[in-house]
């Protein structure tokens, strides 16, 4: 644990900095909820602060229910905070893309395909590669709301069917049927203008904008999975954020 992170922020009080920071590195990876926390020592040595405030930094995931400590053998993950990385990825995913119980998905088509060079680059895969395609309709309120296509490839894509988008995101389709232990999750978000495909599809008219969020998703030793295009119509989205401290 040779790592050096400075916390600036001076709107947060330094120990809640680092526990979230803590958090932060079990969802990215860093650190793996099997194992033991680093001690205090080397926590403190990471975070340059106080073994006072590395104890309070604990203390306040202790409260969360996220770690437990051992008389004489340190701090240690709960099994709460074991799925505690996947709840959050779920959950945030599902707030981006405004998923709840009204949310109805039709799924408009599964393909395997010859994909392009640029989509080969994106999943690391040789020229000429196959990749499945899969396209999906997200309806809210009965009206459509996003236009959703997704390349993986072909040894992931083969064991998702239909039925399995329809009651589940495919965050939670790679997690539980396809058995990938997910990464990193990357969006990047833009205003677009629609094409034929997008607007016939959300029922919009050719050229108007929508907003595009584009996702990367990687496994945990950082191998791409799938990258994802979704379509909003412009005045349906809405993303809200709670940040816990």
């Amino acid at each position: 644990m040779n790592k050096k992170i400075s916390l600036e922020n001076r709107q947060i009080p330094l120990h809640y900095q680092v526990a979230d920071y803590i958090l932060m590195m079990l969802h990215e990876g860093e650190l793996d909820a099997a194992d033991k926390l680093p001690t205090e020592e080397q926590l403190g040595n990471m975070f340059s602060v106080s073994r006072t405030t590395i104890r309070r930094a604990l203390d306040h995931l202790l409260h969360k229910g996220l770690v437990f400590r051992k008389q004489g053998k340190g701090s240690f993950w709960t099994d709460a905070a074991r799925t505690y990385r996947k709840e959050k990825l779920a959950g945030i995913n599902r707030e981006i893309f405004r998923i709840t119980h009204k949310t109805v998905v039709k799924v408009l088509l599964k393909e395997r395909s010859a994909a392009a060079q640029a989509i080969a680059d994106e999943l690391n895969l040789p020229r000429n590669s196959e990749v499945y395609v899969f396209k999906r309709l997200r309806y809210a309120d009965s009206e459509p709301m996003s236009f959703t296509v997704n390349y993986i490839p072909v040894e992931y894509g083969e064991k998702i069917q239909k039925q399995h988008l329809e009651k589940m995101t495919m965050l939670e389709t790679l997690e539980t049927v396809v058995g990938i232990e997910l990464g990193i999750i990357q969006h990047e978000v833009e205003i677009t203008r629609a094409n034929q495909e997008i607007a016939d599809t959300l029922t919009i008219t050719n050229l108007d904008p929508v907003l595009t969020v584009k996702t990367f998703v990687s496994d945990m030793q950082g191998r791409p999975v799938e990258v994802v295009w979704t379509h909003f119509v412009e005045n349906k989205y809405r993303f809200r954020v709670v940040l816990d401290r």
